[in-house]
């Protein structure tokens, strides 16, 4: 049981090193890394946004001469605008995060798909193997019973050509594995070697799949759509459209601003006394409400987004459930039709002991034999092609359900509060008044008790002396 389970995890992690190299050098994967990348400057470049604006000009004037303005600009009140355009950034960042991890898991699936077609090829390559070998030892037999008279020519032509069609059909998965290959380096991006493709057994790998998977009914139709990016990045890309219809909204109310200009006169002959001045301080308000109070629309435009948004995110929901609960119908029918192919295998291999048996006694046909081999033959190809769909279907419910070792979810999915401007400065008090707040030390001295009868006796040196009492 040991080594089986091993087996079990060195397949795992093997798998598991494919998918691995797959999404780190996967262009659809980096193409998501990037665009990740320019969101997270988003989120700075809307902070930075909360800081003065700074502005240098220089014109021409007739009786100044060429005169330059410096202009220092800070928005007191802008009717939420600012606040809401970083937490657009925020929420855009996270739907960016999380279409990450979707365009993981669709190169992880297709990387599942070509190694299963990978070990089907090689474990048919096996079936076909063994077919041979008994076909082969039919040939001689056959060749033995013609040259004796014993059978027809006929009889050794036919089971020439029944080995040329399973020739033909080992060729076949021949061919598979080096597809199999070749899309699995292309996926990965590397030179892949025997080493890097072991060949597991897949019965037992079956059999420790359905015991893995004995939770996998109740997340499948209770909370499968929790996990899936897809899912969350729609969530957080209603929210961010949110944030947009804040902004815009804005747009019915003036900006507040304080702002310090200094004019600069390059002519120092005719304007010395005014470079002297030590520029103005003005508070003011500004409104722009867009041409033809466009900005309003555009803010009723956005809402509309949002309830547009908020549809397709639950369409995502449903298509996702539907996926998953058809993968995991199909994973649960695969299960009981291997059963049944099991028993098929173990019958076919009876008929084609029996048939053989009886051929030799003259109750059975070599035809009938022959047709026994081929039918025990595509029941292996069929138990093979089952137990690798079994395999793969489990890998990638594993991979819906985030249940693989390289999907870390729970990074970008804590809940964050909303950006405040004011939170680092009430979060600065706090640490200030937790700081000053010294808890309260009782500190204990040793009390003396004495009569105020009794001398206060001194020694040598001139200090108080004190003798303590004796209990009786």
């Amino acid at each position: 049981m040991s080594i089986s389970i091993s087996a079990f995890s060195s397949t795992d992690t093997h798998i598991n090193t494919l998918i691995d190299q797959a999404i780190e050098t996967h262009p659809l994967v980096g193409s998501a890394r990037a665009e990740q990348q320019a969101t997270t400057e988003s989120i700075r470049a809307a902070k930075l946004n909360l800081l003065p604006a700074p502005t240098l000009s220089s014109g021409y004037d007739r009786d100044d001469g060429m005169v330059s303005q410096f202009q220092l600009r800070q928005s007191l009140w802008t009717g939420g605008k600012l606040t809401a355009n970083v937490n657009q950034a925020l929420f855009d960042d996270k739907a960016a995060t999380e279409y990450i991890y979707e365009q993981q898991n669709q190169v992880a699936k297709t990387t599942i798909e070509a190694w299963q077609s990978y070990i089907t090829a090689v474990s048919k390559q096996q079936v076909y193997y063994d077919n041979l070998q008994l076909l082969t030892e039919f040939e001689e037999m056959m060749q033995r019973r013609v040259n004796q008279g014993v059978s027809a020519r006929i009889e050794m032509d036919l089971v020439t050509n029944r080995i040329l069609q399973e020739q033909n059909s080992y060729q076949a998965a021949v061919e598979q594995q080096r597809i199999a290959i070749a899309r699995l380096e292309q996926i990965t991006g590397r030179k892949l070697s025997a080493a890097d493709l072991p060949v597991p057994n897949i019965g037992e790998l079956v059999s420790y799949a359905k015991g893995y998977s004995q939770t996998f009914e109740k997340m499948a139709f209770d909370q499968a759509s929790f996990y899936n990016p897809t899912v969350v990045k729609g969530h957080y890309q209603v929210e961010a459209a949110k944030q947009e219809v804040k902004s815009l909204q804005a747009a019915r109310y003036p900006t507040f601003y304080a702002q310090y200009e200094y004019d600069y006169y390059h002519d120092e002959n005719r304007n010395n006394n005014q470079n002297n001045s030590e520029g103005e301080f003005s508070v003011g308000l500004s409104y722009d409400p867009g041409a033809g109070l466009s900005n309003l629309a555009l803010a009723r435009a956005s809402a509309s987004r949002v309830n547009s948004l908020s549809q397709s995110k639950e369409a995502s929901r449903r298509q996702v459930l539907e996926t998953i609960q058809t993968q995991y119908q199909q994973f649960a029918s695969a299960k009981d039709q291997e059963r049944s192919l099991i028993a098929a295998v173990a019958g076919a291999q009876i008929v084609v002991s029996s048939y053989r048996r009886q051929f030799i006694a003259g109750r059975k046909s070599w035809l009938e034999v022959l047709n026994a081999v081929r039918e025990h033959s595509q029941y292996q190809a069929q138990l093979v092609e089952t137990r690798t769909s079994i395999i793969a279907a489990y890998y990638k419910l594993q991979v819906d359900f985030g249940m693989m070792p390289w999907q870390k979810f729970d990074q970008s999915r804590q809940p964050d509060p909303l950006f405040r401007p004011l939170d680092p400065v009430k979060n600065w008090f706090i640490r200030q008044d937790a700081a000053r707040q010294v808890p309260d030390q009782a500190v204990i001295e040793p009390v003396v008790l004495q009569s105020d009868h009794v001398a206060k006796p001194k020694s040598a040196t001139g200090v108080n002396t004190y003798s303590l009492p004796v209990n009786q």
